[in-house]
């Protein structure tokens, strides 16, 4: 017989035991990323613990809303078909996914350090990697999936708990009671899902009020952050000055052309995978050196120490160096909605002057969308697997970087002069292999990381490249930019924190010049495009967020990220954090290099200096992406003079 108030009493114990494989896998999630959290304390842990409720609940209703819906019908008696099986299969089919995505999450977290958002599912349709990794990636972390299974059937238990027979207890009110437990039921789902009674429903900006930015995928869980970023646009326009002029002064992504002699020489820009600075023994005195030949090249170029990256993942990574184009949003430039926008990037400035371009990656072609990104980024040429046509030297995500760097070494021979050309890396990448021949020499040090054997490949993967290039006749008249993609994992408690998860080198080489020295400007991907056309003295217009890292008159030298919902603005030796329109932290990242002394309240013109900086980007960038506002309005007709000196 249909009970309705013993199903909606049924309903609610269902929903609110789920809580507790919730709850479980936030302290799994904190346990395999221990070294990011690792300074926490037990009260705080428990803290989280405890707040974290608020999101899981809201998470746990949206993703159960097939089941409740089912639940709440009024057909089927207790011991039916319907309430004894289908029931539990819907239940456990969602619940069984919604955990799989925060067990995944886990794993996924030491190389982004947040909370995945719904840009993950184009992610995964990116090209046409998945069904090649994921035989690796189950063999890795096959132990992940065993507590998965775990968390699964202790899901099943309590769902079998809930089950237990109890008599049919009849009323003569029992219209009025099912009426009653409906208007109940209904209420207090409204209520936990908009988590609390607050004007406005729980979004991911909340988790600020009760944790620190390094801390909030602790109160979070992975469904909620989801479903919050389902369907939203990844960038709001934000409106902090009224005043056009002020805006401009304080900020402008307006360049103009140099008046100089037109310097057309050869641009070559190396972007590595996973290059982060504690890799690199000449930028990082608290480990020993894994880039025995980068730290040689380091000694003959210009070096920024105080280098960022835009983002944390390639994607991101790629547009910002060669079109000075960061993802300052919740998913990354090239696969939003305005990936479309009309945009300059070096490939169509340096086309004016007569450059032929090329981009090079082993990987698939198609993988990760870098070759469609490269054909809207105007690249002439796109060299990737297929171009190479040898799958001998292929392995998971691609070609090994030794021969493939030699590969990219001929082809630059064929490319019309002067040329500028693009190359990124990709061994020094999860599943972190090296080529066979190499297994006995380039071999994990007692309990390092993974990624530094890989990454010691790769260094002399590039000292064989600089080889054979050295002997080339284009080499002398060739400007060579360095930079990692992104920073890698680590494990050291300084380069997990907000500042040092995005350091990384920027190097730039010239044989024969004066490029040489350390700089401690701080420097972003994005100043890589304004740089290279400032050293070339490019004569036209042309816009671009970032600033040349070679202009000493500009006091506008800073360093810009975007995660977890709060924007982060670097100006040495400083960093400020805002969440929203909220400021929340102010740091001295050169004496506090773990961030734990917070001067917001106690350094008042720093903080607003910074927040109006911060505010200005943030408002110019919205605007103009949202708006296709990213080509210069301004134009230059003169021919541009030529120089061949250096």
């Amino acid at each position: 017989m249909v009970n309705i108030p013993r199903y909606c009493k049924t309903l609610a114990k269902r929903l609110l035991l789920l809580l507790i494989p919730f709850e479980l896998c936030r302290i799994f999630y904190y346990a395999y990323n221990y070294h990011y959290f690792a300074s926490i304390g037990t009260g705080t842990i428990l803290h989280y613990l405890f707040v974290g409720i608020r999101f899981d609940i809201p998470a746990i209703i949206i993703v159960n809303i097939p089941f409740i819906v089912l639940s709440l019908l009024p057909v089927g008696g207790e011991e039916s078909i319907y309430r004894r099986s289908v029931l539990k299969i819907v239940y456990m089919v969602l619940n069984s996914l919604a955990l799989f995505t925060q067990f995944g999450d886990t794993v996924f977290f030491p190389f982004v350090y947040k909370r995945s958002t719904a840009d993950v599912f184009k992610f995964i349709r990116l090209g046409s990697d998945s069904e090649e990794v994921m035989p690796s990636l189950l063999k890795d972390y096959w132990y992940v999936l065993i507590f998965w299974g775990l968390m699964v059937y202790l899901t099943y238990l309590l769902y079998r708990y809930t089950e237990r027979k109890r008599p049919f207890e009849n009323t003569r009110n029992y219209v009025a009671a099912s009426v009653s437990s409906y208007i109940v039921t209904l209420s207090m789902l409204g209520l936990g899902i908009r988590g609390g009674w607050q004007d406005k429903a729980l979004t991911l900006e909340d988790a600020s009020y009760y944790a620190p930015v390094h801390d909030i995928p602790l109160v979070l869980n992975t469904p909620f952050s989801l479903f919050q970023t389902f369907g939203q646009p990844p960038l709001h326009e934000y409106n902090f000055f009224d005043d056009e002029k002020k805006l401009t002064e304080i900020y402008s992504p307006y360049k103009d052309g140099s008046n100089r002699p037109f310097r057309k020489y050869n641009v070559v820009t190396i972007i590595l995978e996973s290059f982060s600075k504690e890799y690199i023994g000449a930028l990082n005195n608290r480990h020993k050196t894994n880039t025995p030949f980068l730290d040689s090249l380091i000694s003959q170029s210009l070096v920024f120490d105080n280098a960022f990256s835009d983002g944390k993942k390639s994607i991101e990574g790629i547009p910002s160096v060669t079109a000075g184009l960061p993802s300052w949003m919740d998913e990354p430039f090239a696969t939003s909605e305005y990936n479309t926008d009309d945009i300059n990037t070096l490939p169509t400035l340096l086309e004016k002057m007569g450059y032929s371009t090329a981009f090079f990656h082993g990987g698939t072609n198609g993988t990760m969308g870098f070759d469609k990104y490269c054909q809207r980024a105007h690249f002439n040429h796109y060299y990737g697997r297929k171009e190479y046509n040898n799958d001998a030297d292929y392995d998971v995500w691609g070609i090994w970087d030794e021969p493939f760097f030699q590969y990219f070494a001929r082809n630059l021979d064929t490319l019309h002069k002067p040329f500028y050309a693009a190359l990124f890396s990709l061994s020094s990448h999860h599943p972190f292999h090296v080529p066979p021949k190499y297994a006995g020499k380039y071999v994990r040090r007692g309990q390092e990381m993974e990624i530094l054997k890989c990454v010691r490949y790769s260094d002399m993967a590039l000292k064989e490249f600089f080889e054979t290039a050295s002997h080339k006749p284009w080499f002398d008249s060739t400007l060579f930019v360095l930079v990692a993609d992104h920073a890698g994992p680590s494990e050291d408690p300084y380069y997990t924190n907000r500042v040092g998860m995005y350091e990384l080198p920027i190097i730039f080489y010239m044989p024969n010049s004066n490029l040489k020295g350390v700089s401690h400007t701080t420097v972003q991907q994005i100043d890589i495009m304004p740089s290279i056309l400032s050293y070339l003295n490019y004569p036209y217009p042309y816009f671009a967020f970032g600033n040349s890292a070679f202009d000493s008159t500009s006091n506008n030298h800073f360093a810009v990220n975007y995660i977890n919902d709060v924007y982060q603005i670097c100006k040495n030796p400083y960093c400020l954090q805002m969440e929203g329109k909220r400021i929340t932290a102010l740091y001295n990242y050169q004496k506090d290099s773990m961030l734990t002394h917070n001067l917001v309240k106690e350094m008042p013109h720093v903080r607003d200096s910074l927040s109006s900086l911060l505010e200005a980007v943030i408002q110019t960038y919205g605007k103009d992406v949202i708006h296709n506002q990213m080509i210069s309005k301004k134009t230059n007709s003169s021919p541009p003079a030529v120089s061949a000196s250096k």
